[in-house]
């Protein structure tokens, strides 16, 4: 009984378990027969929700959606334009892709084809006026930026002097918010073709002008070496009188720069500025002195070329050669991680000053105190006279005539403070339109000016004023027996005073 009872149920199960097949079988080929010429559910193109349309309706729909299209173009910064449709004459010619697309979706579908999302792009050919859509992007805020939000450019790599660190670091390569029309144009082209409706510039690094030089990290770790070895010196130089100069990474780093190339560029110029100063700065050649004259009056002359003066273009060179000869790296890591005394000690170079030009003697205090006061001569351009002075005494005294002065004065014996720098017993000199030789030479200045014997025939009727009429050509002409006494007693490289 019990057995027959249960054929009779699993009977029944199988009956219902057909009948349940043949209407899924039934339901399948009728969904797939009404589908046979209409688009799956969960079908989009180009953000169209065309599910279960017929070709024609979706047809209309996409016409719509162009109709009445607009693209809002997304940036950084929160920077945006919306680009309508009409504002550029946008046309777009879709019917035929369309076509295709929708014979390829009948030609792939399958019975559970209609269970499955099917998002795709019509990928149709735009025409627009790209006049009318440069205006819009140029006048848009992603090209003039906001008050809040301006346009930055992007940066490259470089090497840049660190202050917590006193020496360079690399700061890395940016990119800016600076927009690539040619890149953006070709983005808003396909977005067009597609009839997207958002474009978000941040998912495409591409539309930013990118960095222009591409430095890798060795390059930049070898760039940042070579900084810091021109970057890490320390230059002194003892000028005497326990005073010392110094040029230090803090006036280095105001010359140093770097370019695209990865090249650490020195600014000479800026170098040079500084050694300038550094120059001028203990300079006394020119300057104004005190000066007590033979009968007790105190005058101010300046000019001339006496005094201290030191060698600009040794001194550029010198440095130079410091700055850019390569400093051995383990020297610079070592004052990085500890600036102490003896690390700094390392990197610094002592010199001793170059001079072109010496005085006498240093004076800090008061620079134009630089000359023997003991020994030196005095001409008195207006008594037409020259004095002698050794030991702090008149050594001797004789009259003299001077240049003549002339409408040109090119002929006036200069006046100033100068120095002896040669003495010859006899030497001819040259002029455009003489030539002279003479005895006992003893140069005051480079332009041809000195001391020297002349045989004049006009001694017996000197006067103070003589120079006025019949002068040199700027020397000081003198008898022979004074001449002769100023060689022994004048030497290389005394002080002249000349003045009125």
């Amino acid at each position: 009984m019990e057995i027959k009872k249960h054929k009779l149920k699993l009977k029944k199960n199988v009956k219902i378990i057909i009948g349940l097949l043949v209407a899924i079988i039934v339901l399948l080929i009728f969904v797939n027969v009404y589908y046979s010429n209409r688009w799956y559910p969960n079908t989009n193109i180009s953000g169209v929700d065309v599910s279960n349309m017929t070709f024609d309706e979706s047809k209309e729909a996409i016409a719509d959606k162009v109709e009445k299209y607009s693209l809002k173009i997304v940036g950084k910064d929160g920077l945006s334009v919306t680009v309508n449709g009409d504002d550029v004459g946008l046309t777009v010619e879709y019917e035929k892709n369309l076509e295709d697309d929708f014979e390829e979706h009948k030609s792939n579908r399958s019975f559970f084809g209609f269970l499955s999302n099917h998002d795709h792009n019509l990928e149709a050919d735009a025409s627009y006026n790209q006049e009318a859509l440069n205006s819009i992007i140029n006048n848009s805020n992603l090209i003039t930026g906001t008050e809040g939000n301006p346009i930055v450019a992007s940066t490259n790599a470089y090497i840049t002097y660190d202050e917590d660190t006193k020496s360079g670091k690399i700061v890395e390569a940016t990119t800016g918010n600076e927009i690539n029309i040619d890149k953006l144009n070709e983005l808003i082209n396909k977005s067009f073709s597609n009839l997207t409706s958002k474009l978000d510039l941040s998912e495409n690094n591409d539309a930013y002008k990118q960095p222009t030089a591409n430095l890798d990290e060795d390059k930049l770790n070898e760039m940042l070496q070579t900084y810091n070895s021109y970057l890490l010196n320390w230059i002194t130089w003892d000028m005497g009188e326990n005073t010392t100069e110094t040029m230090a990474p803090s006036d280095i780093k105001n010359w140093l720069s770097t370019n695209d190339a990865g090249e650490v560029i020195l600014d000479q110029d800026a170098m040079e500025e500084w050694i300038e100063d550094f120059c001028l700065k203990y300079k006394t050649v020119g300057k104004e002195r005190s000066f007590t004259t033979h009968n007790g009056n105190v005058i101010q002359i300046s000019g001339g070329d006496y005094g201290w003066r030191l060698d600009y273009d040794a001194i550029v060179e010198q440095v130079k050669k410091i700055i850019t000869e390569e400093t051995d790296q383990s020297l610079i890591n070592n004052y990085i991680e500890d600036p102490n005394k003896e690390n700094k000690k390392a990197l610094t170079t002592e010199l001793e000053p170059e001079y072109s030009n010496k005085g006498h003697k240093k004076d800090y205090e008061n620079f134009e105190n630089d000359w023997d006061t003991q020994n030196y001569s005095e001409i008195d351009l207006t008594e037409q006279r020259v004095y002698v002075y050794r030991n702090g005494q008149l050594a001797y005294s004789c009259i003299c005539v001077s240049g003549l002065p002339t409408p040109k004065q090119d002929r006036i014996t200069r006046t100033g403070v100068w120095y002896i720098k040669e003495k010859k017993p006899e030497k001819v000199l040259v002029g455009e339109d003489y030539e002279t030789p003479v005895k006992y030479w003893i140069r005051i200045m480079w332009t041809g000016t000195g001391y020297h014997a002349l045989d004049r025939s006009d001694w017996d009727k000197w006067t103070p004023d003589l120079y006025k009429t019949r002068g040199s050509h700027g020397c000081l002409n003198l008898q022979e027996n004074d001449a002769k006494m100023l060689y022994e007693l004048i030497n290389i490289n005394d002080p002249v005073f000349i003045h009125y």
